[in-house]
C-alpha cells in the first residue's frame, strides 16, 4: 500500500467524484480509477459504490477514511522531523561553558536557541579551557565558549569568533592609584595582580600578559586563583589589582574601583570552539545560529 493511494482515496472520499478528484490530484480518471481498484485489491475490499455521476463510500470505505487520514497526516509528520534533523533543527548538542555565561550575549543566545529549536536537546557542561578541549577530542562535548589563545589551540580543534570584551583594570579602592592612576600600565609594574590559573599560554591570563607586555608592563608578583569569581572580592579585600573581561565588572564589589583600559590591545575574545572535522547537522546549525549572536 503506497502513500499515494491513500491521498488519491482521501481525496476521492470527500468529493465523492473521480473527475474531479482527478482533477484536483492533477492526474487522468482512469489513472484515478486504476489507483482505487488496486487499493481495493489489495484490501480485499470495496471502498466504493459507483454512481450514475458520483461514488459514494462503502461501510468498508467509512471504516478506512480516519485511518487512512492517519497514517498521511504520520508521514507529513515523519518527513517535516526529516527535514528538521536535515537542518540541524533537531537533535541534540553538549556545549562546554566555564566564566563564559558571563557575557550577556550567550545567555541571550541559549535563550533563543532553547525556545526557537525545542526538537534540539543542549546540555550545558562546566568545564575549563583545558577540560573542554579535552571533552571536544573525545567526542564527549560539541562544542566550547572559552578565552582562547589561538596559537595553542589543539589541530583538530578550529575557533568561531563570538564575542569581544574590554579589559578593565580593578582596583582596590583604598589603593593610592585608585584616584590617580593615568592609564599607563608601565605605573603598575611593581603591584601585586590577581589572575586566573590558565593552563599555561592558553587561556585569559596568559593572553592578558601579552597584551601587559606590549605596554611596558611585566607583573611579577602574581597570585594565581583557580576561579575568575573570586578575582573581585580579593581585589575588595586589598590581596592586589587584576585585570579582567569588562562583563566581570558586574561581580564587583564595595571596595573596588574599576578603571576602563584604553590601549587597544586591552581587549578579550571570547571563542566558540568546534571540531575542524565537524559533520552533525545540528552542531553546524548551532554554529551557524551562534554568529548573528556575537
Amino acid at each position: 500500500m503506497e502513500l499515494r493511494h491513500l491521498k488519491a482515496f482521501v481525496v476521492a472520499a470527500d468529493l465523492q467524484h473521480f473527475s474531479q478528484a482527478a482533477e484536483q490530484l492533477g492526474i487522468a480518471q482512469p489513472a484515478l480509477s486504476q489507483l482505487m481498484r488496486t487499493l481495493e485489491k489489495e484490501l480485499g475490499v470495496a471502498l466504493f459504490r459507483r454512481e450514475h455521476r458520483s461514488v459514494a463510500l462503502t461501510a468498508a470505505g467509512q471504516a478506512f477514511l480516519p485511518h487512512a487520514r492517519q497514517s498521511i497526516a504520520a508521514s507529513e509528520l515523519a518527513s517535516a522531523a526529516a527535514r528538521r534533523a536535515r537542518r540541524g533543527e533537531a537533535g541534540e548538542i553538549n556545549i562546554g561553558y566555564h566564566s563564559a555565561l558571563f557575557e550577556a550575549n550567550l545567555p541571550q543566545l541559549l535563550r533563543h536557541y532553547f525556545s526557537s529549536f525545542p526538537e534540539v536537546k543542549v546540555s550545558l557542561v562546566d568545564a575549563g579551557i583545558r577540560g573542554q578541549f579535552d571533552m571536544l577530542l573525545t567526542d564527549k562535548i560539541d562544542l566550547g565558549f572559552a578565552r582562547v589563545f589561538k596559537d595553542h589551540l589543539p589541530d583538530r580543534l578550529r575557533t568561531h569568533p563570538f564575542s569581544h570584551s574590554k579589559l578593565v583594570l580593578l582596583i582596590p579602592d583604598n589603593h593610592p592609584m585608585a584616584a590617580d592612576f593615568n592609564g599607563e600600565l608601565a605605573a603598575l609594574r611593581h603591584e601585586q595582580f590577581v589572575f586566573l590559573q590558565d593552563p599555561t599560554g592558553i587561556g585569559l591570563t596568559s593572553h592578558t600578559l601579552h597584551a601587559c607586555r606590549q605596554h611596558q608592563l611585566h607583573p611579577s608578583n602574581i597570585l594565581y586563583v583557580p576561579s575568575l569569581m573570586s578575582i573581585p572580592g580579593l581585589v575588595a579585600a586589598g590581596i592586589g589589582m587584576s585585570i579582567v573581561p569588562e562583563p566581570m565588572a558586574r561581580l564587583t564589589m564595595p571596595g573596588v574601583h574599576i578603571v576602563p583600559l584604553e590601549q587597544p590591545e586591552m581587549v578579550s575574545e571570547l571563542s566558540l570552539i568546534s571540531r575542524i572535522d565537524e559533520r552533525s547537522s545540528a552542531v553546524l546549525h548551532f554554529i551557524e545560529e551562534a554568529k548573528g549572536w556575537g
